[in-house]
């Protein structure tokens, strides 16, 4: 992927080709390799695959949880977190696929979003010391990465819940990742565009319909985005939205993602048919 993904805010996505949609791992490099694998094999039979994740690749469960009877359940299939070697592997490999991630909220903690606990006080700063020298380009790559992405076809992508919008493309490119630390992760989502796309959990269709009118579809289309947890692996909330849970605090046998194809115009979030466009992570699991 090239500078029509890295370095803006917006990034534009092709009008062929297969998109492989994922959402939120937070760590699990074995659902990590899963998604590497299925891109492959689309890869190889010559599908012109997109693997985009939508944030949170990183900030996993601490070494406690992991302990005999430790686990909570509500986290669903047990992990340890190996968000270090994932997102250098990452970060090497955008260099060879056609591979992107979007701002999370967990990465914006490194690079001008407010500090986020969630299995440790600070979990930017556990990151960053695992990654040692590597974190000032983890950093670099992080500050690349898009808030949201489009294709043609009316497929939007976004981290969080499609609350707000910005009035025009120009004016998503002027929007800035620094000066949000000062703000707490409660009152953060209320914070503008920027504030609301990295961590609301919820979004009107008339929310929906406004992000994506001002991306160029006054009709049809749909945002898919992950941040909160679907126990069922995906909802929609409505015509013009839906939630996909891909690997965080879920089952195996519940995590899916989406494959869509680039070349076909999507009316609404209603055409996604379950073993068609949302598959299973694991078709078969243990």
């Amino acid at each position: 992927m090239g500078p029509e993904v890295w370095g803006r805010k917006v990034a534009r996505l092709p009008g062929r080709g297969v998109l492989l949609v994922s959402t939120d791992l937070h760590g699990n490099w074995k659902d990590y390799q899963t998604l590497k694998e299925l891109y492959a094999a689309e890869e190889a039979d010559g599908n012109d695959p997109i693997l985009a994740f939508c944030g949170d690749l990183v900030h996993g469960p601490n070494p406690e949880m992991n302990q005999p009877g430790c686990w909570p359940i509500y986290l669903g299939t047990p992990y340890k977190d190996r968000s270090a070697p994932l997102i250098l592997d990452f970060e090497r490999w955008t260099r060879e696929a056609r591979v992107f991630s979007l701002m999370g909220n967990h990465e914006h903690a490194h690079v001008g979003g407010p500090v986020v606990p969630k299995f440790h006080p600070d979990e930017a700063a556990v990151l960053d010391e695992a990654l040692g020298p590597r974190a000032r380009d983890i950093h670099r790559l992080f500050r690349s990465y898009p808030l949201l992405a489009v294709s043609p076809n009316g497929v939007v992508l976004t981290h969080a819940a499609p609350r707000a919008t910005e009035p025009d493309i120009r004016s998503f490119e002027g929007l800035r990742y620094e000066g949000y630390e000062r703000f707490s992760t409660w009152s953060i989502s209320d914070q503008g565009t920027l504030g609301a796309l990295l961590w609301a959990r919820m979004a009107t269709e008339r929310h929906a319909r406004a992000l994506l009118s001002v991306l160029g579809f006054k009709e049809g289309g749909f945002v898919a985005f992950g941040h909160d947890v679907i126990r069922e692996g995906y909802e929609r909330f409505s015509e013009s939205q839906i939630c996909v849970s891909t690997s965080f605090g879920l089952r195996d046998r519940d995590k899916r993602y989406l494959r869509l194809d680039l070349a076909r115009r999507y009316a609404s979030a209603a055409e996604l048919r379950e073993g068609v466009e949302i598959l299973r992570l694991y078709p078969d699991p243990d």
